[in-house]
């Protein structure tokens, strides 16, 4: 009996939970990896996907008796306050706490009260509350220090970037979701008085913010990981691959990087992702990645290329305007050598009773980011098919590789 059978018990819950657990004791075992500690000096969880089907299993077993034990009433109870929560994360981020906590000492309530410029009262309520999720914890009265939980976002910007893009325009906007359903805009468009795309353009240091916040998406999901180890990108040779809508490159940096043969080509409309894009770190890249400006509404002037590839792009717009986006592709691939891949990386929606609970609670969030964002949607493989099927009744899907929250589509063009 699973954890998603309906007449699970308390007792097949808590086995599940023990048999689970000894099997990621071994599985860290085997792979000389430490076990997981609140400690800062903890290392983070392995990243393969024996280990992600482990802790999904888990985790889903593990929530699914929180919930018994607490009953529907005493459930909602908590959930229902969940925006208390990010309150308390929104102030920690905003006055800084995280950087101004030392790394390797505590400090007082009074003392981080003085740095962050906030009544010690206020400070100190909102860091005991982050101490009961195990960020941060007081080591004596008054006294705190950092767990792996909070030094994880001084040590990393991208992750902090994240979280204070979600806890600011982000947070704000699905608050106004369900009054944008009757205005007929994008909740954050009610919210902010203007599209998620406008309002990055006329601010720059949000859309910096944002860009680095996709490279901590990223990273907390194992996107680039599975991307890079889930498709035979050393069957391209030293061929061109076209990164459409690429942003900053941050992706095709790390692919450039793991196949060295690859030349890469970032695309992007955005005169500021491509600005950011070349501030990066690009030693060893010379001469293998180059940027490119380029609207994907508009055909493709590239027409060698051994593969194109467009990552997390069609999410955010409606089906009309993604098969214009496919449609703009076409003479591309007629040009290009026969099955040449189009590869479509991008979240696929599961079908019913094809996952576990955890695992598609976090797909399903995604695709309600989706709507709070641009009013658009994450899609099923089925929807994927009918797009590609109107746009060019040629387009073929070969194959999905899919391990974790990105699937990749490889399609290509029937001749």
């Amino acid at each position: 009996m699973t954890s998603d059978t309906p007449t699970a018990s308390l007792l097949t819950l808590a086995q599940s939970i023990h048999g689970l657990t000894q099997e990621i004791l071994s599985h860290l075992f085997t792979r000389n990896h430490p076990e997981p500690t609140f400690a800062v000096t903890s290392v983070d969880v392995p990243e393969d996907d024996y280990y992600a089907s482990l802790r999904d299993r888990l985790s889903e077993s593990a929530l699914d008796l929180i919930h018994l034990v607490n009953g529907p009433r005493g459930y909602f109870r908590r959930f229902l306050c969940t925006h208390n929560d990010l309150a308390a994360y929104q102030i920690a981020f905003e006055y800084s706490f995280f950087a101004h906590v030392p790394e390797n000492e505590p400090i007082s309530v009074s003392s981080l009260a003085a740095k962050v410029g906030l009544e010690p009262e206020l400070v100190g309520r909102v860091i005991r509350f982050l101490c009961t999720q195990n960020v941060f914890r007081e080591v004596s009265k008054d006294q705190f220090a950092h767990t792996a939980s909070s030094i994880m976002f001084v040590r990393d910007h991208h992750l902090r970037a994240c979280a204070e893009y979600q806890l600011d325009e982000m947070f704000k906007a699905a608050s106004d979701t369900a009054a944008s359903i009757k205005s007929g805009k994008s909740p954050f468009e009610e919210r902010h008085g203007t599209s998620l795309f406008q309002f990055y353009g006329q601010r720059p240091q949000h859309a910096t913010r944002f860009a680095n916040a996709m490279i901590g998406v990223a990273k907390m999901d194992r996107q680039v990981s599975e991307l890079l180890n889930g498709y035979p990108w050393k069957d391209l040779g030293d061929g061109k691959v076209v990164d459409v809508g690429g942003g900053n490159g941050h992706v095709s940096m790390a692919l450039a990087r793991a196949y060295p043969n690859l030349k890469i080509v970032v695309q992007d409309a955005s005169p500021q992702m491509l600005a950011q894009a070349r501030l990066q770190d690009l030693s060893g890249l010379e001469g293998r990645i180059e940027f490119m400006q380029h609207n994907f509404f508009t055909l493709q002037p590239l027409q060698d290329a051994e593969a194109y590839f467009i990552r997390q792009c069609l999410h955010n717009w409606n089906d009309a305007q993604c098969i214009t986006i496919l449609r703009a592709l076409v003479p591309a691939l007629e040009h290009c050598k026969p099955r040449t891949p189009l590869l479509i990386n991008d979240t696929i929606l599961p079908a019913h009773e094809t996952t576990n609970k955890f695992k598609e609670h976090g797909l399903r969030q995604m695709d309600l980011l989706m709507l709070v964002a641009l009013g658009t949607k994450q899609r099923t493989e089925e929807e994927f098919r009918r797009i590609l099927r109107e746009a060019d009744e040629r387009f073929e899907i070969t194959r999905i590789h899919s391990d974790g929250t990105m699937s990749l589509i490889e399609v290509i063009l029937n001749k």
